[in-house]
């Protein structure tokens, strides 16, 4: 009987799980899904596993000082585990079935989690899984909104496998001093580190933990600290100061530079400013765990304005919150004191807190103002916490049993279509960041993502004014000044481009991407000399950077430096081996001057990268033709036909290769097929004309020859 219960409860909390997050299935990968995994090069198969343990989570060396310092090397090879199922294709489907797949674990563990928790209370006779405290919390875990950005953010992924193995290790955790059991509690703990940094947490959770299972009623807290308990207490403390010196020196003992667009209040001179601004936010995140109706991708630049002096009307919320919250904390610490034992309330409130105390400010600086993932193990405590108070109005107001059950699955049913709506509004950027605009709408970073959004579907005028607005809510907005500057350089308006670049890499002068666009603006302007420092200036605080090295490889290239320009081509390659206009311009440059068997044996290297580039097979028909290796010539153009079929010169080019393989029928043919795509490509109608005078001029020599004879 307790088997199928169990059984039945498993079911209902993975039903719940799947219910609230199978809308994301059908996302794509957005917001900063693109910067981690689509152009991660760490997550693609022809790149070593390795690389993703020397690499942040981003994909830059992460003892660079422009690395994030964010590094989760477990959570990159779960990404290589999609692309391996996959067959190294990038499929946003599979990648949002593992998320929900472990969400659900995640959910399914949370029971036995609660049940560990809940310990040292009096076991229920009763069968009804709803006067299940663990069973109830699951539930409510399993359907709370604020996981939305975990599930749905591929990059939350991070969030829940630290989350797992955090919830694994209080699960299996015992009261053992033996090597064994040491070993075990290193290798979890470091796991999930190398998931999620804050994931360190656990071990502080792991002590409260132990005193929890030793604190025995009746007995005087002196009573656990035995020798035995404090050398435990030794090697959770030793494990925990290890496992910190190891991830520091990886990190070369610095840490992520930040901007004040990211977290401003960090970078408040005011300490009064920065501690209410700080307790204030204390307060959102509560808020969001009580009423997740609020959610945003994206909390920073002007979203929750600074609360500068008392002065201020959210200081009486603060004031209010401390004070509830001192009330919650003396009866917590009197109940123990009382009892003389820790009690599970106490246990999920430590629950709730010690994960997000990395996330607090109090520490060290953090890159964002609120991030929803990180209550993702605090909603845990929080849910416990929930469900142990429903238990109690049951045991008091027994009458109502029924009414607070039915009110309880209300909650659930609530939440559950809370995140079928959120999950919808993750599944493309445009709903993600238009649903901002009711949270946020003074957050410059939210119109400056719909500015994108509405760029790439080439809405440029409102896309400029999106950028121009997302300007006047923060004028030092350095990365709106390089995307609007980019497209006003389409638009052929240098010279604003030109202005908004040097003042953004004025605000900013490591920001590699604004000196590598200024040296696109200079180069339009035949300014070449300080193109080229702009350039080298990007490279300089971006090394591996494969647009601004193919960039300079075209201005190399204009100035005649030939050499200089293969280079730099081909360092654009090694970077990103999937740059296929790097390849192209090396193959061509290679081939024009005169040296064919080079062009053919880097495109061959080109085609082990990327096989299916039509550029590159074009390429190489070129090279071959002019190695009369005319076979080998002709199933490489017409591969990049195959394609690519609506490119005029490839049959133009393919139409040349049969003309001096004296296939002039093909030729003709070839000729034709390209004019009839682009009847103005002047190539294709000189070498048909050439060819119709060759046919003409052999047909009346043959004529001539029958007369003589």
């Amino acid at each position: 009987m307790d088997h199928n219960i169990n059984s039945r409860k498993f079911i209902a909390i993975a039903s719940v799980a799947w219910a609230c997050h199978f809308v994301s299935l059908w996302g794509g990968f957005v917001f900063d899904d693109s910067e981690a995994i689509v152009k991660n090069k760490d997550i693609f198969l022809y790149t070593p596993a390795s690389s993703a343990f020397y690499n942040d989570f981003w994909g830059s060396n992460i003892s660079l000082n422009s690395s994030h310092k964010s590094y989760r090397p477990l959570t990159i090879l779960s990404f290589r585990l999609n692309m391996f199922f996959s067959n190294n294709r990038l499929d946003a489907f599979q990648f949002h079935t593992a998320n929900v797949v472990l969400h659900g674990i995640l959910s399914i563990m949370s029971l036995p989690f609660f049940e560990c928790l809940l310990k040292r209370r009096k076991q229920r006779k009763s069968l009804v899984p709803m006067d299940d405290p663990a069973f109830t919390g699951a539930l409510l875990f399993a359907s709370h909104p604020i996981h939305c950005e975990s599930v749905a953010a591929l990059v939350g992924r991070a969030d829940i496998l630290g989350s797992i193995l955090f919830m694994l290790l209080i699960i299996l955790y015992k009261s053992q001093t033996n090597i064994s059991w040491i070993l075990i509690v290193f290798v979890i703990s470091s796991a999930a580190v190398l998931c999620k940094e804050t994931a360190i947490t656990v071990l502080g959770m792991c002590v409260i933990y132990e005193i929890y299972l030793k604190k025995v009623s009746l007995k005087s807290w002196r009573h656990i600290t035995k020798k035995k308990f404090m050398l435990r207490m030794g090697y959770l403390a030793l494990l925990g100061i290890i496992i910190l010196y190891l991830r520091l020196r990886i990190m070369n003992f610095e840490g992520p530079i930040f901007s004040p667009t990211d977290n401003p209040a960090s970078f408040s001179d005011n300490i009064l400013t920065r501690i209410l601004t700080y307790n204030y936010l204390y307060l959102l995140n509560v808020v969001l765990l009580f009423w997740p109706q609020w959610l945003c991708f994206d909390w920073s630049m002007g979203c929750i304005p600074l609360v500068e002096s008392f002065s201020d009307q959210r200081v009486i919320f603060v004031v209010l919150f401390w004070l509830v919250t001192a009330v919650v904390v003396y009866k917590l610490v009197r109940s123990c004191l009382v009892t003389n034992k820790i009690n599970v309330t106490t246990m999920a409130a430590c629950l709730c807190v010690l994960p997000f105390l990395p996330a607090s400010n109090l520490f060290f600086k953090v890159g964002f103002v609120i991030a929803e993932r990180t209550l993702l193990l605090p909603s845990a405590g929080f849910s416990l916490m929930v469900a142990v108070g429903l238990e109690k109005l049951k045991d008091r107001y027994g009458s109502l049993k029924k009414i607070f059950s039915f009110f309880y699955i209300l909650l659930i049913i609530t939440f559950i279509l809370r995140c079928i709506i959120r999950n919808y509004e993750w599944l493309n950027e445009e709903r993600l960041f238009k649903s901002a605009l009711e949270v946020c709408p003074l957050n410059a970073k939210v119109h400056y993502n719909i500015a994108k959004v509405e760029a790439d579907q080439g809405n440029k005028l409102i896309a400029i004014e999106k950028y121009r607005h997302a300007l006047k809510l923060y004028p030092d907005y350095e990365q709106a000044m390089n995307n609007l500057a980019n497209i006003l350089r389409e638009d052929g308006d240098l010279k604003e481009a030109e202005i908004l670049l040097k003042k953004a890499v004025q605000v900013r002068p490591n920001f590699a991407a604004a000196w590598m666009n200024l040296g696109i603006v200079l180069s339009g302007k035949s300014r070449f000399e300080e193109a080229e420092e702009a350039y080298r200036t990007a490279l300089k605080y971006r090394t591996r950077y494969a647009d601004a090295h193919y960039n300079l490889g075209n201005l190399l290239l204009d100035l005649g430096r030939h050499q200089e320009a293969l280079e730099s081509w081909k360092e654009a390659t090694k970077v990103r081996p999937t740059h296929s206009a790097a390849w192209a311009n090396a193959l061509a440059l290679l081939d024009s001057d005169g040296r064919a068997a080079e062009a053919v044996e880097l495109g061959l290297k080109a085609l082990r990268y990327i096989p299916r580039a039509p550029a590159i097979h074009f390429a190489l028909g070129n090279a071959l033709g002019k190695l009369n290796r005319f076979l080998e010539a002709e199933a490489h153009f017409l591969q990049a036909i195959k394609i690519n079929d609506n490119n005029a010169l490839y049959y133009s080019n393919l139409g040349v290769l049969y003309h001096r393989w004296e296939k002039t029928k093909k030729a003709s043919e070839m000729y034709l097929r390209a004019l009839k795509i682009d009847p103005h490509l002047r190539s294709a109608q000189n070498n048909l004309k050439k060819l119709e005078s060759f046919l003409l001029s052999s047909a009346n020599a043959q004529a001539k020859k029958r007369l003589n004879l």
